[in-house]
């Protein structure tokens, strides 16, 4: 029997050595692939692409491991190319044609196998994509020897972004101009010929936008503009008439006003666009001067008529708002380009400080300060009936039975007829309060004796300033609504009244705002009328430096 069983064994594994071989003979001469990128995201450049390959981004070729994979293989058109690592990107240059390349990226092992390929199709942005682009016509303003070139709403499209740009021209004695810009894209072209052609050329650097998304280059867009310079005797379009003819201009061309070498500005200027008109201009005065009175504005309501302003510039005064870049960069371009050698300004009165402050330096700005003390003058004293009849007050100016103290000015005698008893000073709607430079309202005030503060009119002993924009039944007189403060309403101590005494008060709330109306309550409104009348004296009412 053991005979018999050695047999089938010897049998047994002579058949099973047999079959192996014949399931080997199935395999001999299969590939075995290596490892392949994992995807495929395509970025267009400018005649070149940008492919991403791994999932986890772009790392190093030391910490990509794709199996026996060693290198990686690029292929489009008839071109191959060779990377002789695993790469997690590729950078493929010099796609010159305006076409759509088919690329396919794989790997190969030490033995050349491929891995099964990634595809993808890309049409690069090139040279011919460039020079069908256009960028938007300019605003040009021109005079005959000079031209401003801007564009008001930027130079970025739905087409491209827009970086900066760099210009040249050649001038009237054969120099050549040369400038660039950045993200403010206007620029002054300046001694031209009158009447003839300016050609500038202009290099736009710019990122195309293809399919809603930027390309990954920045490149130079190259155009030319041609401008036809206007002659001297072309009429110019005026912004601030006005204002040229109380400087003695009447008639607008650059041959009439090339003799005009200075030029003053009220602080309330809008635009100091003109100013580019004139060929001979050296000198700009932003103070206003002796030249301009300030404007007037009248108020008509409850039977009541009165006006504040007129009168000279007070230095506690500023222009409402600031003057826009806009309206004031033509002063810019002329400081730059030297035609202008001495600009005048008081400072925060318009806006301007940041504009103005490179040239302060070079001595072509001088900054005019004013005094540390400014008196509220009586132009600016309104009757506050034409709010309401409950501000009525009897106002005696100047109160010559005022009772006597040192140093005393614009002395008020302010006698309360009705529960809301208020002295308002308001300031023409073209200005508002110059905190900046002036931080602190001061006053003196005089109250009555203890004896008068009885009964009803025992509020009536304390004050409560308000500060606003407008008062509110005049809602036109501020394009800035209505921005309202007030400080807390406060007793004037028994050991102050009948003395004069002074008030201080702190204005820096009125920093973000555009107040130009001060209203100074008697009584703070304590909802009943002052009986006996209620006499108190007001006197340097001022604003204050410190």
């Amino acid at each position: 029997m053991k005979y018999i069983a050695l047999l089938i064994i010897i049998a047994a594994s002579l058949y099973g050595c047999s079959d192996m071989y014949e399931l080997q003979e199935k395999y001999e001469g299969e590939i075995v692939y290596p490892a392949r990128f994992d995807t495929i995201v395509g970025h267009i450049g400018f005649e070149r692409v940008e492919i991403d390959l791994m999932k986890a981004g772009r790392i190093p070729s030391d910490q990509i491991k794709l199996g026996k994979a060693q290198k990686t293989i690029v292929e489009y058109d008839d071109q191959v190319l060779t990377i002789d690592s695993l790469v997690s990107y590729v950078n493929i240059t010099g796609l010159t044609l305006r076409k759509l390349y088919r690329f396919k990226i794989y790997t190969i092992d030490e033995h050349n196998n491929p891995s099964v390929p990634q595809e993808i199709a890309l049409i690069p942005f090139t040279a011919d994509d460039l020079a069908s682009l256009q960028v938007s016509t300019p605003r040009i303003l021109k005079s005959p020897t000079a031209a401003v070139i801007d564009w008001p709403n930027g130079l970025s499209s739905v087409l491209l972004n827009y970086y900066g740009l760099s210009f040249e021209y050649v001038d009237k004695d054969g120099v050549t101009r040369k400038g660039a810009r950045g993200d403010n894209s206007r620029f002054f072209v300046g001694n031209v010929s009158a009447g003839q052609a300016t050609e500038i050329n202009i290099d736009y650097k710019i990122i195309p936008i293809v399919n809603s998304t930027p390309i990954l280059d920045t490149v130079v867009l190259n155009d030319k503009l041609m401008i036809d310079m206007p002659t001297g005797a072309t009429e110019f379009s005026v912004a601030e008439r006005d204002i040229l003819l109380a400087n003695g201009v009447e008639t607008f061309t650059s041959d009439a006003v090339s003799s005009v070498s200075k030029l003053v500005y009220p602080v309330h200027a809008n635009t100091l666009q003109d100013i580019f008109y004139f060929p001979g201009l050296k000198e700009l005065d932003l103070t206003g001067g002796d030249l301009f009175l300030l404007p007037e504005l009248t108020y008509d309501r409850n039977g009541y008529t009165d006006v504040v302003g007129g009168g000279s510039f007070s230095p506690f005064m500023r222009k409402v708002g600031d003057m826009s870049e806009a309206n004031a960069q033509t002063l810019k371009d002329l400081m730059e380009a030297g035609i202008l050698e001495k600009v005048y300004y008081i400072p925060n009165s318009m806006g301007l400080d940041n504009l103005l402050q490179p040239f302060v330096e070079s001595g072509i700005v001088e900054l005019v300060e004013g005094p540390s003390s400014v008196l509220i003058d009586n132009q600016f004293l309104l009757n506050g009936n034409v709010q309401s009849t409950n501000f009525n007050i009897d106002v005696t100016y100047p109160a010559t039975d005022a009772p006597t103290g040192e140093g005393l000015e614009n002395v008020y005698k302010v006698v309360c007829k009705a529960k809301s008893a208020s002295m308002v000073f308001a300031l023409p709607k073209e200005y508002e309060f110059n905190v900046t430079d002036y931080r602190y309202l001061k006053f003196r005030v005089y109250a009555p004796a203890k004896s008068v503060f009885t009964g009803d009119n025992k509020e009536f002993q304390r004050l409560w300033p308000r500060f606003m924009n407008r008062m509110w039944s005049f809602g036109s007189n501020s394009s800035y609504g209505q921005q309202y403060w007030a400080l807390d309403k406060f007793y004037i101590d028994d050991t102050q009244l009948q003395k004069w005494t002074d008030i201080t008060i702190d204005m820096s709330q009125a920093l973000d705002k555009h107040n130009r109306v001060i209203i100074l309550n008697i009584g703070g409104e304590p909802g009943v009328n002052p009986s006996p009348d209620v006499v108190y004296y007001f006197a340097n009412i001022r604003f204050e430096k410190e």
